[in-house]
């Protein structure tokens, strides 16, 4: 797809800059649940892993909406798909925020994932009309590293917001902001810069056609592996799990707890821009980093999880969440692996299928914990369900991620030799 040229950055940072802070939004709704996780259980009337189905439905809801989302992104364009994400997600918010009974409140966290899950998707889209391909991977860092803004503000400012606003007030400001923001959408962002015409409708695959095409892609199967292997703890723990871990196993305050898991996300945050300026280096550095972050963050996950006495060392801990939060920041590379080797009018389809692997496994990574942690379950239960679950994922997905990237590098020489011949 054609992007705008370098000599009109104005109008381009504008429109991809109100269209991330939808993802930043998006980004907020998401993990609020790690934080308000206690509250909602107190609300409810529920145990804490009980609420585990609230993480999995959730983050369920987003992977089943990546295939729409992808599709929406190809043929309805971002700004319409990004207007329907912001709406539903408002609605499902302030559904959650209303309901005293456990299924509604289900409901409402099921519509927040769905309405979530079409908001990345297509700010890449936004981003890969408006900018010029030597832009795009330090573009989605950026992206990327906002959203991270908004996962920060779930952490303490929304801790104090429920301790001093009450939670009514608190949601209301949530819904009534994303609702605004919407509107923004709408008025502001365009699918794409003024001149440049849409790809012909010729050119759409039909949708199961186009998916089979992408998922057989090496370039959309590493991505998908590298996502499942750097998302997925960093979701698990940032989500749902963290603050119980750091509560249950490791002694702190609730308090406590949402200002230590400020360091993963803040972690995730500061590298994203770095990360950018790696993955545009080439192929083999890439490659390295996102194996070689995948092996860390399960490695320091597994020390975690089985340290001597159960109480961590604080230096070590925290030395731990920014290594959890590292590797959540390097799972952005999946995108842009996956993009390379996607023609330009179904790129929304190839990215829509990485991102169903960091939140796939997630999903069912953060149910399993649930379904491991009994009622009043004791320290060393927590530390093994929480962290070595997510370790057991990355470790696999790493795994995969490291054979995907030898077959990449071989077809990669192949090309150049058929090039030099």
């Amino acid at each position: 797809m054609q992007a705008v040229s370098d000599q009109t950055p104005r109008r381009a940072w504008l429109v991809w800059g109100l269209a991330t802070t939808a993802y930043l939004v998006a980004l907020f709704h998401r993990v609020v649940f790690g934080v308000a996780g206690e509250s909602t259980a107190d609300r409810l009337g529920v145990t804490l892993p009980a609420l585990g189905v609230f993480t999995l439905v959730q983050l369920s809801m987003y992977v089943v909406g990546q295939i729409p989302a992808g599709t929406a992104a190809d043929r309805l364009g971002p700004r319409r798909t990004l207007l329907i994400g912001l709406t539903l997600m408002a609605v499902g918010e302030a559904t959650f925020a209303l309901s005293h009974a456990f299924g509604l409140a289900l409901a409402g966290r099921a519509l927040v994932g769905f309405g979530d899950a079409m908001i990345f998707v297509n700010v890449l889209r936004v981003a890969h009309s408006w900018f010029p391909e030597r832009r795009q991977a330090l573009v989605a860092a950026l992206t990327a590293a906002t959203g991270g803004l908004g996962q920060l503000a779930a952490t303490i400012p929304l801790q104090v917001a429920l301790a001093d606003l009450g939670w009514a007030t608190t949601f209301a400001a949530v819904v009534a902001f994303t609702a605004l923001l919407a509107v923004g959408v709408w008025l502001v962002v365009r699918d794409r810069p003024a001149g440049v015409p849409a790809p012909p409708q010729h050119a759409h695959a039909p949708i199961v056609q186009t998916l089979r095409d992408a998922a057989r892609r090496t370039g959309t199967r590493h991505g998908f592996c590298v996502h499942a292997s750097l998302m997925a703890p960093f979701a698990i723990f940032t989500a749902m799990w963290g603050v119980p871990y750091l509560q249950h196993a490791q002694g702190f305050t609730h308090g406590q707890a949402a200002a230590l898991l400020l360091v993963c996300v803040a972690a995730f945050t500061l590298a994203m821009p770095l990360v950018g300026l790696v993955a545009s280096r080439g192929l083999r550095t890439e490659n390295r980093v996102v194996v070689g972050l995948g092996a860390l963050v399960a490695g320091t996950l597994a020390l975690l999880a089985l340290w001597p006495g159960g109480t961590v060392p604080r230096p070590l801990l925290i030395a731990g969440l920014a290594v959890i939060g590292i590797g959540g920041s390097a799972s952005i590379a999946a995108f842009d692996i996956a993009r390379r080797e996607a023609p330009g009018h179904a790129t929304g389809a190839a990215v829509a299928l990485v991102n169903c692997g960091g939140f796939l496994s997630a999903a069912l990574g953060a149910w399993v914990v649930g379904l491991l942690l009994p009622d009043h379950a004791g320290a060393l239960a927590y530390a093994h369900a929480t962290l070595l679950v997510p370790a057991a994922i990355g470790a696999v997905a790493t795994l995969a991620s490291a054979r995907l990237a030898r077959r990449r590098r071989a077809h990669a020489a192949h090309r150049r030799a058929l090039a030099v011949a």
